[in-house]
């Protein structure tokens, strides 16, 4: 609240249950939205994307190359643990 509206003992308007109300809606929204996503499996592969940005051409070679040394190099990471 502003100081001039505590000062003058002024309750709240309408305007600021508007807001609150529009807030819960994108808060809501947002919840959906996550559930959706979620739900339909949209994270499941993070890191394919980015192996993913590497095809350029018709053959995916970079990728599957990509994708392969990191495996290599986490295979070894989880042998010398």
């Amino acid at each position: 609240m502003c100081p001039n509206c505590i000062l003058n003992q002024a309750g709240l308007q309408g305007g600021v249950y508007v807001a609150f109300g529009i807030c819960a809606l994108f808060f809501l929204a947002a919840l959906a939205a996550m559930y959706w996503s979620f739900r339909n499996g949209e994270f499941d592969d993070m890191e394919g994307s980015k192996f993913d940005m590497l095809d350029d051409g018709d053959e995916p070679f970079l990728s599957k190359q990509a994708r392969e040394r990191v495996e290599k190099s986490r295979a070894r990471a989880r042998a010398n643990q």
